[in-house]
C-alpha cells in the first residue's frame, strides 16, 4: 500500500471516529435535553397541583381540599387521609383570639356545631370541643371548653387540665381555676399548688404584684383573695 493509499485510510478512520462521537454526543445532548423538559413539565405539573390545594392556617406539612362533604387531607400533592363531615364541616379559619396549636398533625376541623382535633397520623379525630381553643396571657397554654366546662391545652396539642372547671384565668406563671365553690391554683408546668373552699363561685381574673397573685372572683358581691407565690398558699 502507497502513502496517499495510507493517508486516505488514515482521513476515512478519523472521519468515521469523527462522525461516531459526533453522533454520541447528539445522543448526549438529546438526551439532557428530554431529561430537562421532563423535569419541567413535571414541575409545571407539580407546581399546578399544589395551586388546586387550600393552606391550612398556620401548618407548614399539610393541604386539603373539599368534595362530597369530605376533606381530603394532602402531604405535597398526595392525598395521605381524608376526614368524613358529619354536618357542614370546614377547616377552621383563623381569628384573633384563637390559641395556635403548633403541632401540625391536629387539624382543627369545625364539623356539626364542634370543633374536632384531627390527628392526621392516627386518621381519626382525637378531641372534640365545643369551639375554638381560646388564646391565654400565655402563649404555652389556650383555653377549651368541652360539654360547657372549661380546660386547658398546650401548644402540642395535649390536655393539660380536664374540662371539668367553670371558669379559668392563665397568667404567665400561674393557672387559676375555679370550680364547685373551690378555687385551684397551678404553676407555669399546670402542677397543682394549692386549693381553696370558697362561699361564691363565679367568673375570675388574676394579677400578680409584689410577689402575690390577685385572684378576682365576680359574682353577687366581688371576692379577692390573695396567694403568697413565695410560700405558695393563700393568704390569711
Amino acid at each position: 500500500m502507497n502513502e496517499t493509499e495510507n493517508n486516505n485510510s488514515f482521513k476515512m478512520k478519523f472521519i468515521d471516529k469523527l462522525i461516531v462521537s459526533m453522533i454520541g454526543i447528539a445522543n448526549i445532548i438529546v438526551i439532557i435535553i428530554t431529561i430537562v423538559a421532563v423535569n419541567h413539565n413535571y414541575k409545571r405539573m407539580h407546581e399546578q397541583q399544589l395551586k388546586r390545594l387550600n393552606d391550612i392556617p398556620y401548618n407548614e406539612t399539610y393541604k386539603y381540599l373539599e368534595s362530597d362533604n369530605t376533606i381530603a387531607i394532602y402531604k405535597d400533592v398526595n392525598a395521605i387521609t381524608e376526614y368524613k363531615c358529619v354536618g357542614n364541616c370546614k377547616i377552621t379559619r383563623f381569628s384573633s383570639s384563637q390559641f395556635i396549636i403548633d403541632n401540625d398533625d391536629l387539624i382543627p376541623i369545625e364539623d356539626n356545631g364542634k370543633v374536632n382535633l384531627f390527628s392526621v397520623s392516627k386518621n381519626k379525630t382525637t378531641i372534640t370541643l365545643d369551639d375554638i381553643p381560646l388564646t391565654s396571657i400565655n402563649n404555652k397554654y389556650g383555653i377549651i371548653k368541652i360539654n360547657n366546662k372549661d380546660g386547658v391545652i398546650s401548644k402540642h396539642g395535649k390536655i393539660v387540665l380536664d374540662c371539668i372547671y367553670s371558669d379559668i384565668d392563665i397568667n404567665t406563671s400561674h393557672i387559676v381555676t375555679i370550680n364547685s365553690n373551690t378555687i385551684y391554683v397551678f404553676d407555669n408546668d399546670a402542677k397543682l399548688l394549692a386549693s381553696k373552699p370558697i362561699t361564691t363561685s363565679g367568673d375570675i381574673s388574676i394579677s400578680e404584684k409584689n410577689n402575690n397573685l390577685y385572684i378576682n372572683i365576680f359574682d353577687t358581691k366581688n371576692t379577692t383573695l390573695i396567694f403568697d407565690i413565695r410560700a405558695n398558699k393563700f393568704s390569711t
